[in-house]
């Protein structure tokens, strides 16, 4: 099976079988992955803060984002995986206002399977996508988009996509089937090994200095822990940008919970 990354979201590509996930590290796939770990009602992306605002009121869901990195007035929550993690909105709907990691989504949602994932997820979003890569048979293979900012490069991306395809290497090989890495994918795997420590990796990130200056620096420990989470997202068909917890039985089936909206 092949694992690719693509290290800017233009080199993302939609193709049968192929399993996509989309991470935008710093910080809209982790803060989606711990809203869902808090059992949201319903939880549906923006792209701008007008149609966050508009689908907020059409839904009476709460409102979470960010607007060049900062919370717009009327907002319930900053974009803060830590923010939320404190709040008590299981049960509620959400509205997340995000910019790359929507955009990136949006891009990509005619595929057959698009996920979510982050460090937090890290071996779940890995393992789910392997399977479901399994599923598809010979034209089974992964590719992991990072958002980037504003169709750029981004350190913190490159890192956790790393990990995840590090991860999804070793449930390839835990079933003895032959692992075919791109030179992207390999790059990926180099990055993350130059660093010490994830925490430093996001630390050094400019993603990381954005939080730093604007007073959300508890967001880049928050970000940077590995594998503290069962939780995929996955991108429902549909007309809006919804998603929700894909659920994997004991059997290895996969199924999306539905939202309860």
């Amino acid at each position: 099976m092949q694992l690719d990354v693509a290290l800017l979201p233009g080199a993302a590509h939609i193709s049968a079988g192929c399993v996509l996930i989309v991470v935008d590290q710093i910080r809209a796939s982790t803060t989606v992955a711990t809203a869902l770990d808090l059992e949201v009602r319903d939880l549906l992306l923006a792209g701008d803060v007008a149609t966050a605002r508009d689908l907020a009121r059409s839904t009476g869901s709460l409102l979470a984002g960010e607007h060049h990195a900062r919370k717009p007035p009327g907002f319930d929550f900053d974009n803060s995986p830590s923010e939320l993690s404190r709040a008590g909105i299981g049960g509620h709907g959400l509205v997340l206002c995000t910019t790359n990691g929507t955009a990136v989504l949006s891009r990509l949602r005619s595929a057959d399977h698009v996920l979510v994932g982050c460090l937090r997820n890290a071996r779940a979003v890995a393992e789910a996508a392997v399977d479901l890569a399994t599923a598809a048979g010979m034209d089974g293979s992964v590719q992991v988009v990072c958002a980037g900012t504003l169709d750029l490069f981004a350190l913190e991306d490159a890192v956790a996509a790393g990990v995840i395809i590090e991860r999804a290497a070793e449930r390839l090989g835990a079933t003895g089937r032959p692992v075919e890495l791109t030179d992207a994918a390999r790059a990926a795997l180099r990055l993350r090994g130059s660093y010490p420590d994830l925490l430093t990796a996001m630390t050094d990130s400019s993603g990381g200095a954005t939080l730093r200056e604007i007073g959300r620096a508890e967001d880049i420990a928050f970000c940077a822990e590995v594998d503290v989470t069962g939780t995929v997202p996955y991108l429902v068909h549909g007309d809006l940008l919804r998603i929700a917890s894909l659920e994997i039985g004991t059997d290895g089936s996969t199924s999306v919970a539905e939202a309860r909206f």
